[in-house]
């Protein structure tokens, strides 16, 4: 990704130029007033002394040469280079070599058949690109930092609106503040009957850390109870779930692992699981079930889900009454990070 100056940088590089121009003005119409100044005193047989003037002249072709230098060569006021890099030389110990397969601050190699993604913004500092399959990746603004090159990120497979903003200013500012570990955020098309999958492509081509303990799943509205059934069917697939502003229905989630569905009408007993044992503790479900303040339809049925399991090898946690929206999603920041693995080199 091409480099992208700073603001005081951009202001910097126009603020040359356009200063050496105006000083050659400036000495040049000096230098014209004296040369003028000199030769109306001839008609007075006043002595006549041109060396201000030519040193006035000579003052206005430097200063238009320094313009034209800073203007058409900008790589000479130490900007940006012919290729998009920043033009700077650091004087270090030679770094260690790394692995034949990963290069410093750079994804694994993608496949031959892998399209580059396609930028689409720069959201809360962060970006935000597009696969071939329509897949969109947030990259936080931590993925960028020089420091780390290298370092691979937690993941969260999020299915909402692409264009709300929330997730990505929620998740950004919990992270910048150091409260929240930086994570890579997913945003597959759709959640359909429970499946939530990963693309191949994501793995291949960005630092995210492989396995169930670095990823979570994420689903907001009516893609929420999709998330939270495919999470109580199927935990060994992530680490944790999270349903945002959902409605659950009494029979829709099922046991963990595909068990049946528990009685309504009484908390769950153990009967689910008569031939054998309960599920690994590494498998057991985790929910965090969120909603904001005055969705009062979305806050009853996630209490009553939390009813429904009680007594059931899973963790499910309500969070509700969180205003405004964008701080509602910093919470839930926090709650990945409590349950993923943090950024590290695998």
């Amino acid at each position: 990704m091409p480099y992208v100056p700073m603001v005081a940088e951009v202001v910097l590089l126009y603020a040359l130029p356009v200063t050496a121009a105006a000083a050659a003005l400036s000495l040049a119409r000096s230098a014209l007033r004296h040369w003028w100044e000199q030769r109306a005193g001839r008609v007075y047989e006043l002595p006549v002394a041109y060396g201000g003037a030519a040193l006035r002249a000579g003052g206005a072709v430097l200063a238009v040469g320094a313009a034209f230098l800073t203007a058409a060569f900008p790589p000479l006021a130490g900007f940006v280079g012919p290729d998009g890099a920043r033009d700077v030389v650091v004087a270090a110990a030679p770094a260690p070599p790394a692995p034949a397969d990963v290069r410093p601050g750079q994804p694994p190699e993608p496949e031959e058949d892998d399209a580059p993604p396609r930028t689409l913004g720069h959201p809360a500092g962060g970006t935000l690109e597009e696969l071939e399959d329509g897949t969109r990746v947030w990259l936080p603004p931590q993925y960028e930092y020089p420091n780390s090159a290298g370092l691979y990120f937690p993941l969260v497979v999020a299915h909402l609106d692409p264009a709300d903003p929330d997730l990505f200013a929620g998740f950004a500012a919990q992270s910048l503040r150091g409260l929240a570990d930086p994570v890579v955020v997913v945003l597959p098309a759709r959640c359909g009957g429970g499946a939530v999958e990963l693309p191949d492509a994501v793995g291949r081509l960005y630092r995210v850390l492989p396995g169930r303990t670095a990823r979570a799943v994420l689903g907001v509205g009516q893609d929420a109870s999709c998330v939270v059934r495919g999470q109580l069917e199927r935990p060994s697939r992530y680490a944790a779930a999270i349903g945002v502003s959902g409605a659950y229905e009494p029979d829709g989630p099922q046991d963990p692992e595909g068990g049946p569905a528990r009685s309504r009408s009484r908390p769950y007993d153990g009967d689910a699981y008569p031939d054998r044992a309960a599920p690994a503790p590494a498998a057991r479900p985790q929910l965090l079930l969120a909603v904001p303040s005055g969705e009062e339809s979305a806050r009853s049925s996630a209490l009553a889900l939390r009813a429904r399991m009680r007594g059931a090898p899973a963790e499910v946690r309500v969070l509700d009454n969180i205003t405004p929206r964008r701080r509602l999603f910093a919470l839930v920041a926090g709650y990945v990070t409590e349950k993923l693995d943090g950024p590290g080199r695998p």
